[in-house]
């Protein structure tokens, strides 16, 4: 933190220049101000005060030659040039300007500094923004962006593929860009799996209906930097890779076989990448699209997670947006974190703030740079008590995900993964251990979908659907318990 001086005949002011990417700002915020050159708190001061100081000059001079009493409307007309200049800089409206200063004022507040400009020279000009929006204004603007962001990108996908069929239609196509989904289930239920799957299904090319983004990734685990995690995503990227070109020789061979057909030409020869595979799209490329943070505490997944803005906009900047993020877990370090300070009521209260504030920030990064925020959660035991109908009680345990009621209340859609339970009395068919594979996945909490299950298996290759014949014998059951 540095301390800047600024001039002015009516009196030296002294200017905090703390930098904007440590504030717990906004991702529209902070990608505002950074890309018109505003990195600290003092550039704007300055910039606000820069204004200020020449309208003070010229109506003290007004007010010398005219002695007409205006040094009532002085303080007013002076902040409201300074905010005017700053918006002039932003390329925004004045109460936008005035909006920013405001939330940075309050960031500035929480940590117990001064404001950079005071809050009575902001508050004529933030009346006027509280205005209402109509739901056809909010959808045009929605269609607007992303007609606009098509326009950045050769894909105009709007979700990210799981390959499994089934848990895509129950998702209506894939995991949704400008959303923040959350993923619950036991440890070993695939939920990483299914992470890592999505990570790599980002890459895919938009002519075979991906999004043809990167992915990053913030570890909290260890099990994406160690060496079985790197190995299982460039499995999984060799797979995709296989599955397109092989899609994309089945096209060529119903090419040439309808051109034989009609009679044409067909000595021409087209190699598989030339035609429809980029040359850029290899195992190797794709696992360079893959950015992972290692975080080994709180305090260094917060910091990461907030300083990701700056990231995300110099990848857009090269052409390479990201398209997913990824956080495994998001519970781990919080959960660490509270059993050392169990016995603390406040450090309680602290967690259940900074879980809400996390999640606000989450949901304004998904929306703001377009893009599917996944964080992988834990399950928690959870003891509940029930009555027995004879006047005693007894003491339920039950599993929900972790991080409570407020965290819940904050995700847009929430998927609960689990194991595949088959009847023992259907146990003995050829598929027994591919089907201890095969994975449950629920759509528990969804503000646009219908709720429901779907089932995928974990193979080799990654995530996948299940074949016919496996779903014949998921079928037997259901059957057998009709009858």
């Amino acid at each position: 933190m540095t301390v800047t001086k600024v001039h002015t005949n009516q009196k030296q002011r002294k200017v905090l220049s703390i930098p904007l990417l440590s504030l717990p700002l906004r991702p529209s915020t902070l990608t505002a101000l950074l890309r018109c050159g505003f990195a600290t708190t003092g550039d704007m001061m300055i910039s606000v005060q820069k204004a200020e100081m020449g309208l003070s000059e010229q109506q003290h001079h007004n007010d010398d030659e005219n002695n007409n009493g205006t040094n009532t409307m002085s303080n007013e007309n002076c902040s409201s040039s300074g905010i005017g200049h700053l918006a002039e800089e932003l390329g925004c409206s004045t109460s936008q300007s005035a909006d920013y200063v405001h939330e940075i004022n309050d960031a500035l507040n929480s940590i117990g500094l001064p404001p950079t400009v005071e809050k009575n020279n902001t508050t004529v000009l933030r009346s006027t923004c509280n205005i209402p929006a109509t739901a056809a204004s909010l959808l045009r603007s929605k269609i607007n962006s992303q007609l606009q962001s098509n326009s950045n990108s050769s894909s105009t996908a709007r979700q990210i593929v799981s390959f499994s069929q089934p848990l895509d239609m129950l998702l209506g196509g894939g995991f949704a860009l400008s959303e923040l989904t959350e993923i619950a289930g036991l440890p070993g239920a695939g939920k990483s799996q299914l992470a890592m799957q999505l990570c790599v299904d980002a890459r895919l090319p938009g002519q075979y209906g991906g999004v043809e983004g990167c992915a990053v990734v913030i570890d909290a685990e260890g099990s994406w930097s160690d060496a079985g995690g790197v190995d299982r995503l460039w499995s999984m990227a060799s797979a995709l890779v296989d599955h397109v070109k092989s899609s994309a020789l089945r096209k060529i061979e119903a090419n040439k076989a309808k051109e034989i057909a009609n009679g044409g030409d067909n000595t021409k020869t087209t190699t598989i990448s030339e035609q429809l595979v980029p040359t850029w799209f290899t195992p190797e490329s794709i696992l360079d699209g893959i950015h992972i943070f290692r975080v080994h505490d709180l305090a260094s997944q917060t910091c990461t997670l907030y300083n990701l803005p700056q990231f995300l906009h110099e990848q857009d900047e090269k052409g390479k947006p990201v398209k997913i993020l990824v956080i495994d877990s998001l519970a781990f370090h919080y959960r660490v974190a509270s059993s050392i300070n169990s016995g603390n009521k406040g450090n309680f209260l602290s967690t259940t703030t900074s879980l809400t504030r996390m999640a606000a920030f989450l949901q304004e990064l998904a929306s703001e740079f377009d893009l599917a925020v996944v964080a992988v959660n834990h399950l928690t035991n959870k003891i509940d008590k029930n009555s027995t109908g004879a006047g005693g009680m007894k003491l339920v345990r039950t599993t929900s995900p972790s991080l409570g009621e407020s965290w819940a209340h904050s995700v847009t859609s929430r998927l609960m993964v689990d194991f595949y339970h088959r009847q023992p009395n259907y146990g003995n068919s050829p598929g027994d251990n591919v089907m201890g594979e095969v994975r449950t996945c629920s759509l528990v909490k969804s503000p646009h979908k219908p709720n429901g299950t779907a089932l995928f298996m974990i193979t080799d290759k990654g995530i996948r659907g299940l074949p016919p014949q496996f779903m014949q014998q998921t079928e037997e059951p259901k059957r057998a318990r009709l009858n």
